[in-house]
């Protein structure tokens, strides 16, 4: 057989290759249309089993993810085939995205702040010109927090501050600072930083939440005088009403018992 015979053949394969894979891809979407996730799943698996190399492949494992995690709650399986996808593209665009979701599924599903602390600092060094920079540098800092490692989690809402002092996520970092300190049972320097909530942030959610804050602090420091002036200075405001009068009703119940 000629060299030509041989390419001939190959051409004829790989087209042949390509419409199977063609026509199991719009098979997998009409199924998916249908809202039959577990079959189209199925159909995009075959997609790539017929040629993992190729670009119909590559879109597959990512139709296949994105099924997977979406529809199907399979977010291991998600993983698995995101990171394929990351492994396989040269997309810059999709890349990000896709490392984006990785990253995600860590920290909002499977609930793992050690791999989400991973994911997301990735994510910071790929694409450090990302608008999103500030969404990560916050969740890098929850992670933390999740683990109880507070100073980390402290540096790590600093730097968000420091960094994007206009960002949406900077009253909640100012705000967790404060609850980290509290978390360790360290209520004067606690007190200071939730302070700093309700100066920078007067208008926010947070602020309200640090006076709340500050009067446990006061109360955990034997200042009940202190507590019941915060929680009556938050009447009105604070979110769990029937919280704020209780602690209200016991504290001044303490105070006319001490007289």
């Amino acid at each position: 057989m000629s060299k030509y015979s041989l390419v001939f053949l190959c051409l004829f394969f790989l087209a042949c290759t390509e419409r199977r894979q063609e026509r199991l891809l719009f098979s997998a979407d009409e199924r998916l249309s249908q809202e039959r996730y577990t079959e189209a799943a199925e159909q995009l698996k075959r997609v790539v089993a017929i040629n993992p190399e190729s670009k119909l492949a590559l879109r597959a494992i990512y139709k296949l993810g994105f099924t997977l995690e979406t529809y199907l709650k399979d977010f291991e399986g998600a993983l698995f085939n995101y990171q394929e996808f990351v492994r396989l593209s040269t997309d810059r665009v999709s890349i990000y995205e896709v490392q984006k979701r990785i990253a995600n599924i860590y920290f909002e599903q499977l609930h793992d702040p050690d791999k989400a602390i991973s994911a997301y600092k990735k994510l910071i060094a790929f694409s450090p010109e990302s608008l999103e920079l500030d969404l990560f540098q916050f969740r890098i800092a929850q992670s933390y927090f999740q683990q109880n490692n507070f100073e980390q989690a402290r540096y790590e809402f600093q730097q968000l501050i420091e960094r994007f002092p206009k960002s949406q996520y900077s009253a909640r970092a100012r705000f967790e600072v404060g609850n980290s300190y509290y978390m360790e049972g360290r209520y004067d320097i606690g007190v200071e930083a939730l302070k700093q909530v309700v100066r920078n942030h007067p208008q926010s959610e947070f602020a309200t939440e640090a006076e709340f804050l500050m009067a446990q602090c006061f109360e955990h420091q034997q200042k009940p005088e202190s507590a019941l002036l915060a929680y009556e200075n938050i009447k009105g405001r604070y979110a769990s009403p029937e919280i704020l009068d209780l602690r209200i009703k016991e504290l001044s119940q303490r105070l006319k018992n001490k007289r």
